[in-house]
């Protein structure tokens, strides 16, 4: 169990894994979005009821790297969190997929790099975590429900799953494995703490990928729960 302190702030920041479809009132039942950073602070939550902990999502679906910083002052330094989770990185592989390779990784490489950088400058003593983006090759468009978890919907829903391009599909894992690849040392220059994810969604005997994330990018409910006792697993290593 992991044991917080009052006065413990979280914010969860990213793209639409962490968006998870939030609200932006203060509906409390949705303010966290319905995801793996809502179920990371249910459990924090639950378990610390005397420190009271809070917990902000600033998740944006569609966000890059590069739009995330672009808000970071305003959406991240001024909320002065004692802890910072971030995952952003698959709308970057879609969108530099017209730069060579080893460009759009050292973009997104050094943009992450900065956000580090002007943390440390702002909040010397924030627990940082930076969460590694993944991406699958899930083959499911002939039967797109068979293997989810959530089949049944109250009104229709057309599955959102553009038809595979297989060439595309490797490029972009091919990608992924470059940035992942150099993450791990970027968060350690800078003290930050890395969670790793991509090994979660990588194909597997005992299920298939479908019900762990529906589209390439976007976690299922059982998908969600993985990366949340991902994160738990390595919070409770360093908190």
């Amino acid at each position: 169990m992991i044991r917080l302190n009052k006065g413990d702030t979280f914010l969860f920041i990213g793209d639409s894994i962490t968006h998870g479809g939030r609200g932006s009132s203060m509906d409390l039942n949705h303010i966290m979005g319905h995801g793996f950073a809502e179920m990371v602070s249910a459990r924090l939550a639950a378990d610390n009821l005397a420190a009271m902990p809070r917990f902000i999502n600033k998740g944006i679906s569609g966000d890059t790297a590069q739009r995330v910083y672009a808000r970071w002052t305003e959406d991240a330094l001024s909320l002065s969190p004692t802890h910072i989770s971030l995952l952003v990185g698959v709308n970057d592989l879609y969108a530099d997929l017209a730069l060579p390779a080893g460009l759009a990784a050292e973009k997104y490489l050094s943009t992450i790099a900065a956000i580090l950088r002007d943390t440390r400058a702002v909040l010397p003593e924030v627990k940082f975590f930076l969460c590694e983006p993944f991406y699958a090759d899930v083959r499911n468009q002939d039967a797109p429900y068979e293997n989810i978890p959530h089949p049944f919907c109250e009104r229709p829903f057309a599955f959102s799953n553009n038809p595979r391009n297989p060439e595309r599909t490797q490029e972009t894992l091919r990608r992924l494995g470059d940035i992942c690849e150099a993450l791990p040392n970027l968060a350690e220059n800078f003290g930050a703490v890395f969670v790793p994810f991509r090994d979660l969604f990588v194909p597997r005997k005992d299920v298939p990928l479908s019900y762990l994330i529906w589209d390439n990018l976007h976690p299922t409910v059982a998908g969600h729960q993985l990366l949340a006792d991902r994160w738990l697993s390595v919070a409770n290593t360093v908190l």
